[in-house]
């Protein structure tokens, strides 16, 4: 599948999300931050930087057991190389106050461009307290990156750690 083929498919997932707000009663609006420790092959090379802190905007529309949910990741230093990565992302997530589910996302990388999919299993516990919640969670990310080849390895699967804040309905 190319690179073109899965964008497609992940705007178009997200264009649908968006035409669904009419349907959820529960649109919520925030951001976080989020921990990401690179544990695929690549994380042994010289000079990589297998730790990383990025930020998030987020918006999850929320039916009763089933959420969309689109995240934009900034992340200022990506691997060490001082260049911004931002990664668009989107997942279907099912339950309520513990929740699973599965994600798909694509990162650009400044002077790399867009660099291969990665597809992700997500679980997390969300606090709500009427408008405002907390959404903790951890998620697995399958990845490769062939523009990162030249450092002998291209496995960048990752472990992640986040939370989000949200304001809005339920």
């Amino acid at each position: 599948m190319s690179t073109k083929h899965v964008v497609r498919i992940a705007l178009t997932f997200c264009l649908v999300s968006l035409l669904a707000v009419p349907a959820f009663a529960g649109t919520r609006i925030g951001g976080g931050i989020h921990y990401l420790k690179t544990v695929g092959d690549i994380k042994d090379a010289p000079g990589f930087d297998e730790n990383a802190i990025g930020f998030m905007g987020s918006i999850a529309f929320s039916g009763s057991l089933l959420r969309f949910e689109g995240d934009v990741e900034f992340i200022p230093d990506y691997a060490g190389s001082g260049k911004l990565m931002w990664a668009p992302q989107g997942y279907a997530l099912i339950g309520s106050f513990i929740y699973g589910g599965v994600g798909i996302g694509i990162g650009h990388i400044a002077d790399f461009g867009w660099q291969d999919p990665f597809y992700a299993l997500r679980a997390g516990v969300d606090f709500m307290a009427g408008s405002l919640d907390l959404d903790v969670f951890a998620s697995y990310r399958f990845q490769k990156i062939d523009d990162l080849s030249h450092l002998g390895v291209d496995d960048f699967n990752s472990v992640t750690l986040g939370a989000l804040i949200r304001f809005g309905g339920h």
